[in-house]
């Protein structure tokens, strides 16, 4: 009889710390919360501002910019500090919304951005191809303007030559 106490005060206090372990917060900050109904159905998500996995910044300003070619609307998000940036390039294909995307990491001198992916680039069009020419962000009138140069086929000449793209803000 003795024995059966002591070992129903063991399993009750066993469920104890076992609940307490389980619903303390102690070290965790932004616990996500969800509704017991769709706990199953929700999951938590990063926040938008946050750089490409890999990259720490400290103090890092997002912008966004977008270009919709004939073809394909590409879409670049731009992490930076003072001197060091990153972000990812997205192309969707307007017929079909097939997506590729690549990261990228760059140091900043001045005005302009030298950029390097990790791995490929994402296709721009059809007769467009990335250079390792610098980026520029271009401010008129309260507007930001990305300026990405390619080296794009030129269909009034047929001859490829190197064309800046201008990306507007993201709406």
């Amino acid at each position: 009889m003795r024995n059966k106490i002591q070992f129903r005060g063991l399993v009750a206090a066993g469920l104890l710390i076992l609940f307490f372990s389980c619903n303390s917060d102690s070290g965790k900050k932004d616990k996500p919360t969800t509704d017991k109904t769709t706990a199953d159905t929700t999951k938590a998500t990063p926040p938008p501002t946050t750089p490409p996995p890999g990259v720490e910044m400290t103090a890092a300003n997002k912008k966004c910019f977008e270009n919709d070619g004939l073809k394909y609307k590409t879409s670049v998000s731009i992490f930076s500090s003072e001197k060091e940036v990153s972000g990812t390039v997205t192309s969707e294909a307007l017929d079909d919304g097939t997506k590729q995307t690549a990261d990228f990491t760059g140091s900043i001198a001045g005005d302009q951005m030298t950029i390097t992916f990790k791995g490929s680039p994402p296709v721009i069009g059809a007769a467009s191809e990335w250079t390792k020419k610098p980026w520029t962000i271009k401010k008129a009138g309260g507007k930001e303007t990305l300026l990405i140069v390619f080296n794009a086929k030129n269909y009034d000449t047929n001859k490829w030559e190197e064309t800046t793209y201008e990306f507007t803000t993201c709406h």
